[in-house]
């Protein structure tokens, strides 16, 4: 073939990817504004609270102060996170300038879409991600197909709730964290990870830990290439003005987390340091703890004398199967658990362990960072969600498959990785067969299809 052939073939090649990435946008942006369109109110996870507080910020261009239609939330304005109400009050000023008879409902859909479109963001962003971490064509699209087919975000993308704006900002810091791996603009790069980190923190709090682990992995990077990377060369127009928004960015961040620390001592302030006993008694939060709380949080020698398990056996019989099953199964103030098919993504994400054993021959820096970033978040995931069993006697609150989302991109870019790796054509193909059939009988499609009802009933299987 001649090299005018092969451009042309490897042309065509691109379109034809551009295209099947098209069609798995657009079958998940059908699904998750389906979701939008029809779904009761309180169901998504806290998008009550989420709209409440959105049209508080509607009412101010600033920082409204704390109210009892807030606090008795359980949440709390002063001195946190505050970018996407603020967002959503300025949404909800358009909309009321366009339309001043909108309902809430109106409001309510305006802002359930425009999660969808943060959804679709971080679906492209994912897409950007696996084309770094895999250089096969073709492959990087089955991270995007994979996300797209995982039911809760899909449920979660048609609601109103932070994390979507989160997700989407953090897999945009990790785009461009991993392009700094690849060997791309060091400088450009790099200024563009920290941004998005930093407004991903300005959004919530949760996003601390992965800022703290990409730092990590970004910092071994760079002693590891300071030969290559160091001196530095002038500051282009286009990262000057990175410089500056991230200096402001920094700012904002100091003025809530750094006065937190140096006030109350901690991340984020209790309710006891903002208000009064009678309005944190309000709490549903409070109310919770003072009905199911242990009074204190047991030592780990006192939760096993109770009968309780280790971290480890908590870890392997309970932990893992709950996130999948509160990943891949919906759960918000109503529940849809797929039990039967959550045995086969068990035994899908230990497949996918062994072939990386098989198959894995001294992978990059890029696909090594991933794997500590991963690892790095989950455990603190995990570490809250045990702090919180100690706490609670082991009730299991405060457990969502969700909170794994600012890494589920890179776990997605991982498994496509490994599949690639796959030397044996056969055994490749039949690995992508099976996990293709997973995730799609898995995913919305046959939900929305099979449980049509749900939407005006919500009645659900368990």
């Amino acid at each position: 073939m001649s090299k005018t052939e092969t451009a042309v073939s490897n042309s065509n090649s691109r379109k034809a990817q551009k295209v099947v990435l098209a069609c798995i946008l657009l079958a998940f942006a059908i699904a998750s504004i389906y979701v939008a369109l029809n779904l009761a109110e309180g169901i998504v996870p806290d998008e009550k609270a989420h709209f409440i507080f959105s049209k508080v910020y509607a009412s101010t261009w600033g920082i409204p102060p704390d109210s009892p239609e807030t606090y008795e939330l359980g949440w709390y304005i002063a001195h946190n996170p505050f970018l996407y109400h603020w967002i959503n009050g300025r949404i909800i000023n358009l909309v009321q300038v366009i339309s001043p008879t909108a309902s809430d409902w109106d409001l309510l859909i305006v802002l359930r879409l425009t999660s969808v479109l943060y959804s679709l963001g971080t679906l492209y962003f994912c897409y950007l991600l696996a084309k770094e971490l895999i250089r096969k064509p073709w492959w990087p699209l089955l991270p995007v197909f994979l996300l797209a087919n995982t039911l809760m975000f899909t449920f979660l993308s048609g609601g109103v709730n932070y994390d979507n704006l989160v997700n989407l900002l953090c897999i945009a810091g990790l785009y461009f964290l991993v392009r700094v791996f690849t060997g791309k603009d060091f400088i450009t790069n790099s200024l563009a990870w920290l941004v998005f980190m930093y407004v991903g923190c300005l959004s919530k709090y949760t996003v601390l830990p992965l800022a703290l682990f990409s730092f990590i992995a970004w910092l071994v990077f760079t002693l590891r290439q300071r030969k290559a990377i160091f001196p530095l060369p002038k500051l282009t127009k286009g990262q000057t003005a990175l410089l500056i928004i991230l200096i402001f960015l920094i700012g904002g961040n100091l003025a809530i987390y750094g006065y937190n620390l140096v006030v109350y001592h901690a991340v984020l302030p209790s309710c006891a340091d903002l208000l009064q006993p009678e309005q944190c008694a309000l709490s549903p939060f409070h109310i919770r703890w003072e009905k199911y709380g242990l009074g204190h949080r047991m030592t780990l020698i006192e939760s096993i004398q109770a009968g309780h398990p280790d971290p480890v056996t908590y870890f392997v019989e309970f932990w893992i199967k709950d996130m999948l099953t509160k990943t891949y199964g919906i759960l918000g103030h109503k529940t849809y658990y797929p039990a039967h098919i959550i045995t086969f993504y068990r035994l899908f994400y230990l497949g996918v362990l062994l072939l990386a054993a098989r198959y894995w021959r001294r992978p990059p820096y890029a696909i090594w960072s991933a794997v500590f970033i991963i690892l790095g978040y989950s455990l603190v995931v995990f570490l809250t969600n045990y702090n919180s069993e100690l706490t609670y006697g082991f009730k299991h609150f405060a457990l969502q498959g969700r909170y794994l989302f600012p890494i589920i991109g890179l776990v997605y870019g991982l498994v496509g990785y490994t599949q690639s790796q796959i030397k044996n054509r056969t055994v490749q193909l039949v690995v992508l067969a099976l996990t293709l059939i997973l995730f799609f009988v898995g995913g919305p499609i046959k939900f929305i299809t099979r449980y049509e009802g749900v939407f005006s009933t919500w009645f659900l299987p368990h």
